[in-house]
C-alpha cells in the first residue's frame, strides 16, 4: 500500500503536467511566432537529433502559455507534444497560480525549480489534503490521476514524459472561468 506520502508527490506530479499538456500547444505557437522563421532554437525534437541538446539559462526564454489563465509561462525545451516522443517542458507559475483538478493519459515527472508548487489528489481543488514540494522536490503522477496544483510564490516546474501529451479537466468549465476572468483582468 502507497504511504500518504508518496500518494500526494504523485498527485503533485500529475498537477504539473496536466499543466504543461495544455500549454504546449501555445508554446510552439509562440515560439514560432516570436522567432520569425517558423522554427524555434529552444524547443528540440529528440527523435531526430544525434547530438547533444545543451542550453544555457540564459537562453531559454519563457512565452505566456496558450490556453492558461493570464501570468502562466511556458517554454518547450525538446521533443513534440503531439508526438510519441520523449519531451521536457517548464511552467513557470506565479504566486498563488491555480490549475484545477484534471488528469492525463500518459505519466508525468515533475521536478520544481524554483518556489513551491503545491499537490494533491482528487475532483477539487483542497488546500488541506496537499504537500508543499518546494525547489528540488521531485514527483511522479501515473497517468488518470485526477490531481490539482497551485504555486506559493513565483514557481518553476520542469515536466518530462512521453507524448503525446493531453490534459482533461475534471471540470472544464472551471479552467474556462479562470481564463475569461483573467481575460477581464
Amino acid at each position: 500500500m502507497m504511504s500518504q506520502s508518496f500518494k500526494h508527490k504523485k498527485l503533485i506530479l500529475l498537477t504539473v503536467l496536466a499543466a504543461n499538456v495544455l500549454a504546449v500547444p501555445a508554446l510552439f505557437a509562440a515560439t514560432n511566432n516570436s522567432q520569425g522563421s517558423g522554427t524555434s532554437t529552444a524547443a528540440t525534437n529528440t527523435a531526430t537529433t544525434t547530438s547533444a541538446i545543451v542550453m544555457q539559462a540564459a537562453d531559454i526564454n519563457f512565452h505566456p502559455a496558450p490556453g492558461f489563465p493570464k501570468g502562466a509561462q511556458i517554454v518547450l525545451l525538446r521533443g513534440d507534444l503531439s508526438q510519441a516522443e520523449p519531451y521536457t517542458i517548464r511552467f513557470k507559475l506565479p504566486d498563488g497560480f491555480v490549475i484545477p483538478s484534471h488528469w492525463h493519459t500518459t505519466d508525468e515527472e515533475v521536478t520544481v525549480l524554483s518556489g513551491t508548487l503545491n499537490a494533491g489528489t482528487g475532483d477539487t481543488v483542497d488546500k488541506s489534503h496537499s504537500t508543499a514540494l518546494a525547489a528540488g522536490s521531485f514527483a511522479i503522477v501515473p497517468a488518470m490521476l485526477h490531481h490539482y496544483v497551485w504555486a506559493t510564490g513565483e514557481t518553476v516546474m520542469q515536466l518530462d514524459g512521453m507524448g503525446p501529451r493531453t490534459t482533461t479537466f475534471v471540470n472544464p468549465q472551471e479552467w474556462m472561468t479562470m481564463i475569461q476572468k483573467s481575460n477581464n483582468s
